[in-house]
C-alpha cells in the first residue's frame, strides 16, 4: 500500500512539474524578519517564504497547522485535530528549535518542556501575513532559532475611512467560526481591532489504531472552543517620532483523551483551558540616516489541565485524577539603532534584556534572565551583490555566555538568475523545566548548538511568470538535550546527542495562463540522523531518523479563475514515511513507522460584488486515513463554507 501511494505521489509531481510553473502571487517587495528591518527580497541571502493574508484565509480558521504544513522546509504536526498541540519542525530540527514571534515579540511558553509554543492557540484570523526565515538565525534573534524563525504579523490598518469586515464559516465536525474587525486611519493615527471565535465538536483524538484492532467506540467527540482579540494602533507624534502599541490574546478550552497515559481506559476525557497573550509598545525616532527603535514587550501563558488516567502497576490498578496549573511570563526591553551609511552600506546595533519566569506549583518560581548585544552590517560592494555579516552575545543567568554569528550573500548573475547563500550558528538555551524541574531537572545543562549553511539558486523565465528556487542545506546540532533514565522510574535531562540534517528545498510557481491559471508547488527532501550516544549504547535512537520528520514532502495547487470573480483551486499534499515512538503498558518505548499519505483538497471563492464573497472548501476528498502522531486521528472527508462581508 505504501509503495502504491509513493508511486502516486511521484506521478502527481511529474504531472505538475510538466506544466509551466509560476510566480507566487502578490509576492511582497519587502521582508522584515530576515535582517530585522524592511528589505527587498532580492537583496536577502537567507531562504525566505512569505504567506499572504489571502493564502491564510483560503485554509480557514481551524489552525495554523493547515497554513504551515507543506511549506518549503517546514513540517507541521497536529495532535489529534483542531485544538490539539501544533508543533513545527523546520529543516528537520526539533520543535523547540524554531523561534516563533508575533510582531517581532518572542512568544515561547516558559512553562513548556522545551520552551515551545503551541501554535493551536493563535487564531489565523488575527494574522496579516507570516514570514518564514529558514536556517540558523540566532545571530539576530538569540536562543531557539536553530532551525529558523517564524514571524507572525498581525492585521494592520488600511489607509482611509473605517472599514468593517465580518467573516463567518461552518462545516463538518460541528465546526463554526466568526471574525469581526474594523480598521482605518485619521489624520495621524492608524488602528486595527478584531475579535474572533472558533468551535468544533471534533472527533476522538486517540484510538486510530485501537479502533482497527479491537471493538472500541471512537465515535464520540473531543470539542474545542477558542476566542481571540487583537488591537494595533500607531500614532505619528511629530515629523520624526512615531508611537505604536500592539496586543493580541486568545483563550481556549479543549477536551482530549487519556491515551497511552491511561492504558486501561485510553478514551477517558481530560480537559485543558489555556490563555496566551502578548503586548508590545514601540517608540520609533527617525532623524536623517538614523532610525532608533525602543520597545518593551510582555507575553503571558496560563494553563489549567485536569487529567484522568487508569493503569496497572505491580498488580495494582490505580485511578489518578490530577490537576496542573501553570503560569509563564516573559518580559523585557530592546533598543535597536539602524544607521544608513550610503555607499558604505548599513549598520544595525542592538541591545536587549529579557526575563522569563515559570510558576508550576513548585516551592519556588523558576526564572532566568538574558542580556544580549548584537550587530549586523550590510553592504553592496559591487552592483547586484548584497552581503551581510552579523554576530550576537547572549549572557544567561542560569549557565553563562554563548555567542553566535551569521553571514549571507545574494548575487544577481543576470536579471533572471539570482544565487543566494548563508552560513550561521544557532543556539538553544535549556528551558526552565529542563534546568529546574523537581524530578527531572539538571542545572548543569549546556546550550544546544548548531552550525548550518545553505546555497540556492532562483531562476525566472518568461518575463518573471515562471519562478523556480532550489536550495541545498545542511545543519549539524550538538549537545542535544534528552531525557535519560538514571534508575528504576527515575531520570534526568542531559546533553547527550548530536544530529545531522541534510536536505533540498525546491519550490516554484507559474502563471500558466495569465489571469486564468496559476500553479504553485513545493517539495522538500530531508535526511536526518542521530549520532550514536556514547553514554547509552543501547539507546534505540542511535543512528536513527529524527521523529515525525518525513523524508519526502510535496504540496501543489492550481488556482483556476474561469471567470473574473470565481477562483477554484485543487490542492494535493503528499507526506512520506516518518518515524515515531510508542510505549507499552510497562513504559518501554518502541520505534514505529507512520505510513505515507496523499491528501486532496478543493478550495473555491466567488465574489458576489466588491464587498461580499462566498467561499467553500472540501478537505480530504478521498477520505484517506493517516496519522501525524502514532495512534492519534485526523479528519476524514470534510466540507466547510462561509461568507465574507465588508462595509
Amino acid at each position: 500500500m505504501s509503495e502504491r501511494i509513493l508511486r502516486a505521489a511521484v506521478l502527481a509531481g511529474v504531472c505538475f512539474v510538466c506544466l509551466p510553473v509560476g510566480a507566487q502571487e502578490n509576492m511582497p517587495d519587502l521582508v522584515i524578519t530576515a535582517n530585522r528591518q524592511a528589505q527587498s527580497i532580492q537583496q536577502i541571502g537567507s531562504s525566505v517564504t512569505v504567506i499572504s493574508r489571502e493564502e491564510i484565509e483560503k485554509q480557514g480558521s481551524k489552525s495554523l497547522h493547515d497554513v504551515l504544513i507543506g511549506q518549503p522546509g517546514v513540517h507541521s504536526v497536529e495532535n489529534g485535530g483542531p485544538g490539539g498541540f501544533v508543533s513545527i519542525f523546520m529543516r528537520g530540527t526539533e520543535a523547540r528549535h524554531t523561534l516563533v514571534l508575533i510582531d517581532g515579540v518572542r512568544i515561547g511558553d516558559p512553562t513548556s518542556t522545551g520552551n515551545e509554543i503551541d501554535l493551536s492557540l493563535i487564531p489565523p484570523e488575527q494574522i496579516e501575513r507570516i514570514e518564514i526565515v529558514r536556517g540558523p538565525q540566532s545571530a539576530l534573534y538569540g536562543s531557539d532559532a536553530i532551525g529558523g524563525v517564524i514571524n507572525i504579523i498581525t492585521r494592520r490598518a488600511q489607509k482611509g475611512r473605517p472599514v468593517w469586515q465580518l467573516r463567518t464559516e461552518a462545516g463538518s465536525y460541528g465546526t463554526y467560526s466568526s471574525n469581526l474587525s474594523v480598521s482605518g486611519t485619521t489624520a495621524d493615527t492608524t488602528y486595527s481591532i478584531g475579535v474572533d471565535q472558533f468551535h468544533a465538536d471534533g472527533f476522538k483524538r486517540y484510538g486510530y489504531r485501537i479502533s482497527r484492532l479491537a471493538p472500541l467506540d471512537t465515535s464520540g467527540s473531543d470539542p474545542v472552543d477558542r476566542y481571540g482579540a487583537r488591537l494595533r494602533i500607531s500614532r505619528i507624534l511629530n515629523d520624526w517620532l512615531t508611537f505604536e502599541i500592539g496586543m493580541q490574546g486568545s483563550w481556549s478550552k479543549i477536551q482530549f483523551d487519556g491515551g497511552a497515559n491511561s492504558p486501561l481506559a485510553p478514551l477517558l476525557p481530560n480537559f485543558q483551558t489555556a490563555w496566551q497573550g502578548s503586548a508590545y509598545q514601540k517608540l520609533i525616532a527617525e532623524n536623517g540616516p538614523f532610525r532608533t527603535t525602543f520597545s518593551t514587550f510582555e507575553t503571558r501563558f496560563v494553563k489549567d489541565t485536569r487529567t484522568h488516567s487508569i493503569y496497572e502497576y505491580l498488580g495494582t490498578i490505580y485511578d489518578d485524577k490530577i490537576r496542573y496549573q501553570y503560569r509563564g511570563t516573559r518580559l523585557g526591553a530592546e533598543l535597536q539603532e539602524d544607521i544608513r551609511l550610503g555607499k558604505f552600506g548599513a549598520l544595525t546595533l542592538g541591545t536587549r534584556y529579557e526575563e522569563e519566569r515559570a510558576d508550576t506549583g513548585a516551592p519556588q518560581d523558576r526564572r532566568q534572565d538574558t542580556k544580549s548585544l548584537y550587530a549586523l552590517y550590510q553592504m553592496s560592494p559591487v552592483e547586484r551583490l548584497n552581503l551581510s555579516l552579523g554576530a550576537r552575545i547572549d549572557q544567561t543567568s542560569s549557565f553563562g555566555l554563548f555567542t553566535t554569528y551569521r553571514a549571507t550573500s545574494s548575487y544577481a548573475l543576470m536579471p533572471t538568475t539570482r544565487v543566494h547563500a548563508s552560513l550561521g550558528t544557532g543556539a538553544k538555551a535549556p528551558s526552565l523545566y529542563q534546568l529546574f524541574d523537581t524530578y527531572y531537572g539538571n542545572p548543569n545543562l549546556k546550550p544546544e548548538k548548531s552550525v548550518g549553511y545553505d546555497v540556492g539558486v532562483e531562476q525566472t523565465f518568461f518575463g518573471g511568470d515562471l519562478r523556480l528556487d532550489a536550495t541545498y542545506f545542511h545543519n549539524r546540532v550538538e549537545q542535544l538535550i534528552d531525557w535519560l533514565s538514571t534508575g528504576p522510574y527515575s531520570g534526568s535531562y542531559f546533553n547527550v546527542n548530536k544530529a545531522n540534517v541534510t536536505g533540498v528545498e525546491f519550490s516554484g510557481s507559474y502563471n500558466l495562463v495569465p489571469t486564468w491559471a496559476r500553479l504553485k508547488f513545493a517539495y522538500t527532501w530531508l535526511e536526518t540522523r542521530i549520532a550514536p550516544n556514547a553514554a547509552d549504547p543501547t539507546d534505540i535512537d542511535n543512528g536513527a531518523q529524527l521523529l515525525r520528520r518525513p523524508r519526502h514532502a510535496f504540496r501543489a495547487s492550481l488556482a483556476i479563475t474561469p471567470m473574473h470573480d470565481l477562483t477554484i483551486e485543487p490542492v494535493v499534499r503528499f507526506v512520506g514515511t516518518r518515524a515515531d515512538k510508542t510505549f507499552d503498558p510497562a513504559g518501554n518505548e518502541t520505534r514505529v513507522a507512520l505510513a505515507p499519505y496523499m491528501r486532496f483538497d478543493l478550495l473555491a471563492d466567488y465574489k458576489l460584488n466588491r464587498d461580499v464573497s462566498v467561499f467553500a472548501r472540501a478537505e480530504n476528498i478521498t477520505d484517506v486515513r493517516y496519522e501525524h502522531i502514532y495512534n492519534y486521528g485526523t479528519a476524514g472527508r470534510s466540507i466547510y463554507g462561509g461568507i465574507k462581508v465588508k462595509w
